[in-house]
């Protein structure tokens, strides 16, 4: 739900506090967000709960994250939930593909409708459940079977038909996961329909055309259109999320108080003229709706056509920044490893993802240290900065890549900011608790390190407005909010800047919500 609609400054005031209530206990603790003797119990038992991964699940699944900034919206739904989807609107399944179609079913040509496949045919479920996700996935060379990677990639084409025109249903499924790992803020990937429509429209009036400015010339007055649509289908979806949620109810469920924004991407592995109209569509969008907030690129980075047009790509974003300044840009670059590609393939995306194309962000980031002069590809990401969005189970699912082969301690060891996110957490089967757990357990980070990365990743967030920090997260607050207590209500200069500033507002929240969860630790309520 979008902060600055909100009309009066007590309703967005309230709805800071609504999810962590106010503790008297820290009524005079002005600048700190959370009691020393507190926090220190807390990094106890989480230390202490290495090694049994039950107890560090209960400590995690209630530790307050920021927001998740690499996430697929239709890679967050899990496979069951797609099948009853599929079932509700009367959608087949292919049994021979095992995919969902669409209607009419005939059983005679290996068509079986999804609806109440569960209780009809629960082997074919299964299967479809094991094909749409990783689940008991276990790569086989002598059997012939598909990689991690290529498995992964190809689940959602057997699943793509289930979420379609289901746009405010995955919005209201991945605010409910939001709260219930304690999460504030999801920047999704998601493209409104018209997205692919226009992309085809441009494609055939601008056959052959690579440059950017003749492909602009064929789009720029197509734009007003797709972005009036595309606002007309992003409302149509919230309201049916909140709806779903109840959200303006007597009871609303508490994944309304989870903050949404959303980001267009390419389809990198396309006809370059369809990669350019979905970027422009998307800067076009951005810069005129705010609730979405950047533009990316997807599908296999190691990809034939991928490989083959990445400088161009790179061009795309670089001419289209310059058009609309104010979008923001994160990219999937580095997600890469040997054997997928050869060692020439490693060495320059990340560095062309952030010298020219100018990316605020880095998803992945994975091949870093096989990029040509690296310590200036990291020292000019840490002094910029350019946060890498780090995703654990999905790099160990694709890539097999995890623990000291995963550059997630190198970034750190150059102060590259990083954050922890999902990917796609519904086909991976894990969710920013299982990320969280990973990053203890796997790359050794303390209690102070986990706070940091989730205060992370609200201030790398493309939320709009300023921040609440000073500088360093943690630290200290702007003077406009100085000496006041995380947990009392925000007065005067302070209330009307977390007014206008999302950011601030959600950080606010977050540091409140640090003080009751190590309240409740010191406890014993966790």
């Amino acid at each position: 739900m979008s902060l600055s609609p909100l009309k009066t400054k007590t309703t967005i005031l309230s709805l800071i506090f609504s999810l962590f209530p106010v503790s008297q206990s820290y009524a005079f603790v002005p600048q700190t967000s959370s009691n020393s003797k507190n926090e220190s119990v807390a990094a106890t038992k989480i230390e202490e709960a290495k090694g049994n991964m039950p107890r560090l699940r209960m400590l995690m699944s209630a530790f307050p994250k920021g927001g998740d900034l690499h996430h697929h919206l239709a890679g967050a739904i899990d496979a069951e939930t797609m099948l009853q989807w599929a079932g509700d609107q009367n959608l087949c399944i292919d049994t021979i593909k095992l995919s969902v179609i669409p209607s009419p079913c005939d059983a005679a040509v290996n068509k079986k409708p999804a609806k109440n496949l569960e209780r009809q045919d629960p082997i074919l479920w299964n299967k479809l459940i094991d094909v749409f996700s990783m689940r008991n996935y276990h790569f086989d060379v002598a059997a012939g079977e598909h990689s991690g990677h290529d498995h992964f990639f190809s689940s959602f084409f057997h699943f793509a038909a289930a979420l379609d025109n289901n746009f405010g249903r995955m919005i209201a499924y991945s605010r409910r996961d939001a709260a219930a790992n304690n999460l504030l803020y999801i920047e999704t990937m998601q493209n409104p329909k018209v997205v692919s429509t226009f992309a085809r429209s441009v494609l055939q009036d601008a056959k052959g055309k690579n440059s950017p400015e003749d492909l602009w010339k064929v789009v720029k007055d197509r734009l007003p259109a797709a972005v009036a649509a595309a606002k007309a289908e992003t409302t149509e979806a919230e309201a049916q999320s909140r709806q779903i949620l109840q959200c303006d109810g007597r009871q609303p469920d508490p994944a309304c108080s989870v903050t949404m924004r959303y980001m267009v991407f390419a389809v990198r592995a396309m006809p370059p003229e369809m990669v350019f109209a979905q970027l422009a569509l998307g800067f076009a969008l951005a810069h005129s709706d705010p609730r979405w907030v950047g533009v990316n690129i997807v599908a296999p980075e190691d990809g034939a056509v991928s490989m083959q047009d990445y400088d161009l790509h790179m061009q795309f974003f670089r001419f289209l920044r310059q058009l609309y300044p104010d979008v923001k840009i994160t990219l999937h670059a580095g997600e890469l490893a040997l054997p997928l590609v050869p060692t020439a393939g490693l060495r320059d995306h990340i560095r062309k993802a952030v010298f020219v194309a100018g990316a605020d962000r880095i998803g992945h980031g994975i091949d870093i240290g096989s990029e040509m002069n690296p310590v200036e590809i990291l020292h000019h990401m840490a002094e910029r900065p350019v946060p890498v969005e780090i995703n654990l189970s999905s790099n160990d699912a694709i890539l097999n890549i995890k623990g000291n082969q995963h550059p997630f301690a190198l970034y750190r060891q150059y102060n590259v900011p990083v954050v922890i996110s999902t990917d796609d957490a519904g086909v991976s089967r894990n969710d920013l608790t299982t990320e969280y757990m990973r990053a203890i357990e796997e790359q050794h980070v303390s209690y102070s390190d986990l706070k940091k990365l989730s205060r992370d990743s609200l201030e790398y967030a493309f939320l709009s407005g300023e921040g609440l920090w000073q500088k360093n997260t943690g630290e200290s607050v702007k003077p406009v909010c100085s000496g006041i207590a995380f947990t009392a209500m925000p007065q005067g200069k302070c209330a009307d800047f977390l007014v206008k500033n999302d950011k601030a507002a959600l950080q606010w929240k977050l540091e409140a919500a640090f003080i009751r969860y190590e309240e409740q630790v010191r406890e014993g309520a966790l």
